[in-house]
This record gives structure tokens, C-alpha cells and sequence, in this order.
């Protein structure tokens, strides 16, 4: 099965460049999604590891589509497609070497985290970037309202109090993606060949347009899905898919 989960990249209101840190291109082939959007890491821990996996592969073919936010103009700045999750921990450990150093070194890398171990076991994280350092907003990257009191904040560095890494640590998900698309000075134009297939894809909605991609409220008001995603699976799923991977070769055969 085939599905896309697409979502606006809220901190990128730039229609042909990702000018954020999530998600970021380490080379032509792969992308790293570290922080933010908690819905989507959420669903996918719990889809993708167990309270004994520190990694996991998905089942289906999974693409991640990220559409800018803010301006008026919409386009797909970015799309991949899912090949592993896995915990912080794990991610420090995979992304290692002059491959990655750019992803590590950045000052405001999204491997924003690295584990605190003891005798094998996390026992926390230690926060070294400046990604997400405004008010310590790095900790709800790693951890939930419902679990905050299984851990304990020192300076920089969240500490395991109760229970095990996986209860504690519940929003603790990252992942690696083959990189479909990555916009570098010009992003995907939605046309009416994308449109279409969003329609279908998302029955029920109105207003589907270059702009309310996500359709509109009774009341015109556009749908921009703040917080959360639009999943489509199946044919219409693929068909996007191929779409977009078409409109990318145009654009590298253009340049």
C-alpha cells in the first residue's frame, strides 16, 4: 500500500527553498527529520518501534510531502520517502562520519540531542544545538504532557526519573528518508494534474485549489491543517507520487 502524509513546513514560508533545519537534505539522497511536527513522529514511534526497538522499517511505502507555509503562493518544497525510523539514540549513533558532519555540526543541527548512556542503558539526553533552545521547547521534542513527570530537566540535560526510556521519553522518534525532492531555488507548482489527483484523494473536501490545497471551510476560510497532516493512500497516492517525481526531472532537465 501506498500512502502520502503531506503537511505545511509552518517554519518555511519560502515557496521555492527549505530555509529550515526540518527536515534537511544530508546529500542528494537522503533526508534527516529530526524535531517538530510531534503528530507525525508520534503516530509513526508507534507504528515503527516497540519498548524494545531503538529502529524500525515501515511495512508500506510511506512518503512525507512538505508544502510552505505563511505565503501566498503553495508549493511542495520537499517529499521523501520513509526507509527507517528510530530513536535519537540511535540516530547519533548511524549519522557518524564525514558524511554527516554538516548535519551534526550545524549550529542548529535537528540531531539536536545526544544520549546520556550508563552501562548501555539511555538514561537521557543532553541537548546541544540551538535548534529549538528558546525556552527549553527542545524537551517536548522528546517528551509528552502526559510524561513530563517521568523525566527530569538539568540545565540542558533531560534525565530519566521513572519507568523505562520508552514510557519516559515518548515523543523520542526520528527518521532517515530517500530524498524524492529537496527545493534548492524553485519549488513544485501545484497544476491542475495535481489537483485532480488531491480531489480524489481527499473526497468530501471543497475548495481545492492552487492555494487551499487542503481544501476550504463552509465559509471560504482556507484549511491550512495546522498542527496535523492529510493522509491519501492507494492509486491516488501513487499517482501523486509519480507526478511529483515528474515535475522533478522536468526541473533538473530544464536546469
Amino acid at each position: 500500500m501506498v500512502k502520502v502524509w503531506i503537511y505545511t513546513v509552518a517554519a518555511c514560508h519560502n515557496p521555492d527553498k527549505v530555509v529550515c533545519q526540518v527536515p534537511c537534505a544530508i546529500d542528494e539522497r537522503q533526508i534527516f527529520f529530526g524535531p517538530c511536527k510531534k503528530l507525525i513522529r508520534e503516530r509513526l514511534r508507534e507504528d515503527l518501534l516497540s519498548s524494545n526497538k531503538v529502529n524500525g522499517m515501515n511495512d508500506h511505502e510511506l512518503y512525507i510531502v512538505g508544502i510552505n507555509g505563511g505565503s501566498k503562493v503553495k508549493k511542495i518544497i520537499w517529499a521523501g520517502k520513509l526507509l527507517e525510523g528510530m530513536t535519537f539514540a540511535k540516530a547519533d549513533q548511524t549519522f557518524q562520519g564525514e558524511k554527516y558532519s554538516d548535519l551534526r555540526n550545524h549550529r542548529c543541527s535537528p540531531l539536536h540531542v545526544r544520549p546520556i548512556m550508563r552501562n548501555g542503558t539511555l538514561k537521557g539526553y543532553e541537548h546541544v544545538s540551538e535548534e529549538h533552545i528558546e525556552d527549553n521547547a527542545w524537551v517536548s521534542d522528546l517528551v509528552s504532557h502526559r510524561a513530563i513527570h517521568k523525566s527530569m530537566l538539568e540545565g540542558r540535560k533531560l534525565l530519566l526519573l521513572e519507568g523505562t526510556p520508552w514510557e519516559a521519553f515518548d515523543r523520542d522518534f526520528c527518521m532517515r528518508l530517500e530524498n524524492i525532492f529537496f527545493a534548492k531555488g524553485q519549488g513544485i507548482a501545484f497544476d491542475e494534474v495535481s489537483l485532480q489527483i488531491l480531489r480524489k484523494g481527499q473526497p468530501g473536501k471543497i475548495g481545492i485549489d492552487q492555494y487551499a490545497i487542503f481544501g476550504r471551510t463552509e465559509s471560504g476560510k482556507v484549511n491550512g491543517l495546522r498542527g496535523t497532516f492529510r493522509e491519501i493512500e492507494g492509486d491516488d497516492a501513487r499517482d501523486f507520487i509519480k507526478w511529483i517525481c515528474s515535475q522533478s526531472r522536468s526541473m533538473h532537465k530544464n536546469n
